[in-house]
């Protein structure tokens, strides 16, 4: 009983190929037949191929296959200077406006590239902090000074005539690309909206330094 184990346990480990023949392969050997001729003395049938072999020219192909690559698209330098020159000189329009759900958005007419320099531009002469930007999502981080907030010192501070600390409010402003234009958002975080009132102010400033 042992060597019948050890015999089937080695039959295991190498396979058992060897005992029964492996046929996937053998369309590879096959030939064409002529088509099947029924006698006439036994029945008037006609086979027609139901899957017929187009005969098919042989076509030699190159040792190495290159893929064909398609030619670049080439635009005249008239062309791409009237395309850019268009662009700069097109009027900046400028709309406050609100979306379906009643939230404030600033909708600017150009690119998305002039846009962000314009709104960038913009924050900065309305004296409004950037703490930082990130132009690949389209964010400015701002900080806003809360009027009438103001945190006073401690008792230590005091004594050493540190001054009254303004409180800030940080605020993201979304310069979003649409089929329309360009759409400029409020939001407190990546998840949540500003306030109404709070993006409406802000929006409203943007506005008046475009």
């Amino acid at each position: 009983m042992r060597l019948i184990g050890l015999f089937v346990l080695m039959l295991s480990m190498s396979g058992c190929s060897w005992l029964f023949y492996d046929h996937d392969n053998d369309y590879l050997q096959s030939k064409i037949q002529q088509n099947i001729k029924v006698p006439k003395s036994v029945a008037s049938v006609s086979l027609t191929p139901q899957l017929p072999i187009p005969d098919a020219k042989a076509v030699e192909l190159p040792e190495e296959f290159s893929l064909p690559r398609p030619k670049p698209l080439v635009i005249p330098q008239e062309q791409e200077g009237t395309q850019l020159t268009e662009l700069q000189d097109q009027e900046l329009e400028a709309n406050l406006l609100k979306d379906g759900n009643g939230t404030p958005i600033l909708r600017l007419n150009v690119s998305f590239a002039r846009a962000w320099a314009a709104v960038g531009d913009s924050l900065k002469s309305a004296d409004i902090t950037v703490s930082d930007l990130n132009r690949s999502i389209g964010t400015y981080y701002v900080e806003l000074t809360e009027e009438g907030v103001e945190v006073e010192p401690g008792f230590w501070a005091s004594m050493f005539g540190s001054e009254v600390e303004v409180e800030t409010l940080p605020l993201q402003v979304k310069v979003n690309r649409a089929r329309s234009g360009v759409y400029i958002a409020v939001h407190k975080d990546l998840d949540n909206l500003a306030e109404d009132q709070q993006a409406q102010d802000l929006l409203a400033r943007i506005k008046e330094k475009l």
